[in-house]
């Protein structure tokens, strides 16, 4: 995955202007190479401190459980029945980490750190790609490595892969969508919408985001409909809205696939009254990301201040996430209407399928975040340039994301140190004794597993 996301990048780069000179292509092409360096290096900088944390999640144990699993039969790559999803993308990486890291929790995480540095700077070629502006581009790619709106627990679980890859696959089929559009004249033989055909197939592999994507596309039709000059609803998104039924039938009919909705129905009424509530609460978490946990009982006496204060704090977010939704869609440029609608489309998965099971969970929030560290850092900017005949004062509105990214390591240690007692903590020992019954080949040493024989060989 992270070869193919730097492929797709030197394509991009190298065919983004097919009429410039070697030296004209060389130019962006180094300057790319120092951003993808920059952001992987600070990814890794950033959460290195994970580095030393061990399985700490029941959904990092039951991944190791799976990968035992699949030793004894490949099928066990389409598992989909609880506690599994169906994602045998994400199963199929995972046994190959697995088959390379065993039970050494590092090689999981630092995989987590790259992948991270890659996806940020995929934010940086998407919001490039739309915008064209590399300032607003380059502090959207460095908001999102610092993980503001999101906070990093997808980076610092060894099982937040599955956000990880669904979001690689996501921003590069966007990335070559939107290229084909906007470059390409929306022709279905190039090699921008053959690109995003395959990754929009594999996103179907992972968690089931593909109606999130098709929105994403069909708001981008609309509001980008001027700069292609093609309907809304064009003969490409007819073609990958096809595959996408075709595939949702696949899965049902030959996997026996079912999304998981509410376990009990409560109502049409309460139905949209729930995903309503979900959808704010996510978004006000986004710009408030507090709430009752051991993270807040830890924390010092300016944290549990804040928190008093909660309720009136997430009532003015939401208020204003609202209002500047609103006027936003009204007074912003296109762009910014498309990653507001970005935020609100891939949000709509886990407002309606995940409650109350996995309720209000941050991890949900790094595939969203791409569209508020877009508005965030677009708001800096060009706040920026409208007073830059002020001088030092031109840098005043710079402090909003400064701020985010101040929060943002400051939850991001904190749940650090929260994540490493969990991993050392007796309460972990019942799900390595379940492993080791269910493998004899396995056994405990200490607060860790070993194999104390070799793996049978895969049917």
């Amino acid at each position: 995955m992270l070869t193919g996301g730097v492929g797709a990048w030197y394509y991009i780069t190298i065919h983004y202007v097919p009429s410039r000179s070697p030296e004209g292509v060389l130019k962006p092409f180094l300057l790319n190479v120092l951003l993808l360096a920059l952001f992987l290096a600070l990814g890794f900088f950033y959460f290195h401190i994970a580095l030393d944390n061990g399985f700490w999640h029941g959904d990092d144990f039951g991944y190791l459980a799976h990968n035992l699993h699949m030793t004894e039969t490949k099928a066990a790559l389409f598992d989909n029945a609880p506690p599994y999803k169906f994602q045998p993308l994400v199963y199929g990486v995972s046994y190959f980490l697995f088959n390379r890291f065993g039970f050494e929790p590092r090689g999981y995480f630092l995989f987590n750190l790259l992948l991270h540095g890659l996806n940020a700077f995929l934010v940086y070629l998407l919001v490039q790609t739309l915008l064209r502006d590399r300032t607003v581009a380059v502090i959207s790619g460095l908001l999102f490595v610092f993980t503001v709106g999101n906070y990093g627990k997808s980076i610092m679980i060894m099982s937040g892969l599955e956000d990880l890859l669904i979001t690689t696959l996501t921003l590069l089929t966007m990335i070559f969508y939107f290229r084909n559009e906007l470059a390409g004249r929306g022709r279905m033989r190039s090699p921008w919408f053959l690109l995003s055909l395959v990754f929009f197939v594999g996103s179907m592999f992972t968690r089931g985001t593909s109606l999130s994507i098709l929105g994403a596309f069909l708001a981008f039709n609309y509001f980008f409909r001027k700069d292609t000059g093609r309907r809304v609803v064009s003969t490409n998104f007819i073609v990958l809205l096809a595959i996408a039924a075709a595939a949702l039938v696949l899965k049902t009919q030959l996997f026996h696939y079912s999304p998981r909705f509410y376990a009990e129905n409560p109502g049409p009424v309460k139905y949209v009254l729930y995903a309503a509530k979900n959808l704010l609460s996510y978004l006000v978490r986004m710009i408030f990301p507090i709430h009752t946990s051991n993270l807040v009982a830890a924390a010092g006496p300016a944290v549990r201040l804040i928190y008093g204060l909660a309720t009136e704090i997430r009532i003015a977010i939401a208020l204003t996430i609202v209002s500047y939704s609103f006027f936003g869609f009204i007074f912003g440029n296109h762009t910014i209407r498309f990653f507001i609608a970005w935020t609100y489309i891939m949000l709509l998965p886990f407002v309606f399928f995940q409650f109350p099971e996995d309720w209000l969970n941050i991890r949900h929030l790094y595939l969203v975040s791409i569209g508020f560290v877009l508005v965030l850092s677009a708001g800096a900017v060009y706040c920026s340039r409208l007073i830059a005949h002020r001088g030092w004062r031109r840098f005043v509105p710079f402090v909003v994301p400064l701020l985010f990214v101040i929060l943002g390591r400051f939850i991001a240690v904190r749940l650090d140190y929260q994540y490493a007692a969990k991993a050392a903590s007796p309460a972990l020992d019942s799900q390595r004794e379940q492993i080791v019954q269910r493998y004899p080949w396995v056994t405990i040493d200490g607060d860790k597993l070993r194999f104390k024989k070799d793996m049978p060989s895969g049917s």
